[in-house]
């Protein structure tokens, strides 16, 4: 099977999914329930984006290592049960759309596991539209590490293009040589305003992906 020409690859929490809907009243449920005050939701969005191994004690200030997890396995759980309240950023099903049309594919590179990413692209409606998935794998210490993977098994021809909400996602961008486009209505608009590349919306973000690829 021949290599794609293009790929565009996108972060999921903040670029295309917009997590808050679902996972702010989960976390602050659990939060309660295993007796620490519940944060805010500002508070909660800041760790979206980050791998569970670094913004547990976050949510979790002195909690021992077997509460952390049991606190990620009850958080699971509640996401699941509602992301029915799941929803993409406006515009997204259409950003894909145009992008197929342009002969790009299209992949997801996130830190969550597998089953998050499969079940939140279904719940917004996107599932249909990606073409490759990549989570951040057990063996792996990075954003980084996991970009190169998919890159290694995809090995797009013409070039790939990084989009993302945080400096995370752009350094794993700058650790595999590949432009990105920052998107200032994700969860870190302050990382995001020094971008060459940025946008306000993600109907901006195919016209972008040809002015750098082609």
């Amino acid at each position: 099977m021949p290599h794609p020409q293009k790929l565009v690859i996108f972060d999921l929490d903040g670029t295309l999914n917009r997590t808050e809907l679902f996972s702010v009243g989960a976390h602050r449920m659990v939060q309660t329930e295993f007796g620490w005050n519940a944060q805010t939701p500002e508070q909660i969005k800041r760790i979206y984006g980050l791998p569970a191994k670094e913004y547990i004690s976050m949510l979790l200030p002195g909690a021992d290592e077997e509460t952390q997890q049991k606190y990620l396995a009850r958080v699971d759980q509640v996401e699941q049960e509602c992301m029915d309240l799941a929803e993409a950023y406006p515009g997204c099903r259409q950003l894909m759309d145009k992008l197929h049309e342009d002969h790009c594919v299209v992949a997801v590179c996130s830190n969550a596991p597998a089953h998050y990413i499969d079940k939140v692209l279904e719940k917004i409606q996107l599932a249909d539209r990606i073409d490759y998935k990549q989570p951040l794998e057990p063996q792996m210490q990075s954003k980084s590490e996991s970009l190169r993977a998919l890159l290694d098994r995809v090995q797009p021809e013409q070039g790939a293009v990084m989009v993302g909400d945080t400096s995370m996602d752009r350094i794993a961008a700058d650790d595999n040589n590949l432009p990105f486009i920052g998107c200032l209505y994700g969860y870190r608009p302050e990382e995001m305003q020094n971008e060459p590349y940025r946008v306000s919306r993600p109907d901006e973000i195919a016209d972008l992906v040809h002015q750098i690829l082609g």
